[in-house]
């Protein structure tokens, strides 16, 4: 009786053991970890490489927006007298 009860018992965990196999197989199947980790690392790789490009196009739009707002504030300031500007109006007068 005994060892019916310890056979039952291993064929209990045998089949759990089994289930639980199965499960990791079809999750492997479902997620693919590997495949993953691979797409990851060639994604990095590429934001790697183009990092000089993106920092270069940066670059150029603070360059752009600086270059507008001195442009604005020498509009402002040509509409408004100020006397460091008065030589400048007198020069496009003549």
């Amino acid at each position: 009786m005994a060892n019916s009860t310890a056979k039952t018992k291993l064929q209990k965990e045998i089949s759990k053991l089994v289930n639980f196999l199965n499960f990791t197989k079809a999750f492997l199947k479902k997620k693919n970890p590997v495949k993953m980790f691979v797409n990851q690392t060639i994604a990095s790789v590429k934001e790697l490489l183009t990092v000089d490009k993106k920092l270069k196009n940066i670059k150029n739009r603070i360059n752009f927006e600086k270059y507008k707002l001195k442009k604005t504030e020498l509009i402002l300031a040509q509409n408004s007298e100020h006397v460091f500007l008065r030589g400048r109006s007198l020069n496009q007068t003549r």
